[in-house]
């Protein structure tokens, strides 16, 4: 258990380290999210509107007063879709108060990830004794977390593709690096 709890932690702060200099350091992500000189406007439109926080599609269906899929609903939301082929849409995410990042979260998320991958990697490292192996199953890790999380928001939410494609490489980079360490400390 001590064993799986110190390759965790540092595997995390590795984790940890390469997504704050992937953000906060390297131009990785310079161009992830896009500046518009409309974003005053914008916002003060969304404020005045007495939006509540939450994540925004446009165009949508209205869905604020139901509470499961009618008829009606599906039948609004294909119009919608319909309509709306070949024409802009947006997908918004507001904040009333702001962002308020929180290291020691973001931290906390990173550790049960490494935790999770850890918990089902040690079964698996001790049926090899390749350090390649080892670091391959981790980045088998990273590749589900790559299709379950990007690519499906890509897919599914019109994320575009120059961001899918940062986040996909972030998190290829970030399992790779973690996977090292595993690889390393998990040996026989």
């Amino acid at each position: 258990m001590k064993k799986l709890l110190i390759g965790s932690l540092v595997g995390a702060i590795i984790y940890f380290f390469w997504g704050f200099l992937s953000w906060a350091i390297l131009p990785l992500h310079i161009h992830a999210v896009n500046y518009t000189p409309a974003q005053d406007t914008l916002l003060k439109i969304m404020a005045e509107s007495k939006m509540t926080e939450g994540a925004y599609s446009m165009p949508m269906a209205d869905n604020r007063n139901i509470s499961s899929f009618s008829e009606e609903y599906r039948k609004d939301s294909q119009r919608i879709m319909e309509e709306g082929k070949g024409k802009p849409m947006a997908t918004i995410y507001y904040l009333e108060q702001g962002y308020k990042m929180n290291i020691l979260r973001g931290f906390l998320i990173d550790f049960i990830a490494v935790l999770a991958a850890c918990i089902i990697l040690v079964p698996a490292f001790t049926t090899t004794t390749s350090f390649f192996q080892r670091w391959w199953f981790t980045l088998v890790i990273g590749l589900i977390v790559i299709a379950s999380g990007p690519m499906l928001n890509y897919n599914w939410m019109g994320v575009p593709w120059n961001y899918t494609m940062e986040m996909v490489f972030d998190n290829f980079i970030s399992w790779a690096l973690t996977g090292l360490w595993l690889a390393w400390y998990f040996r026989k």
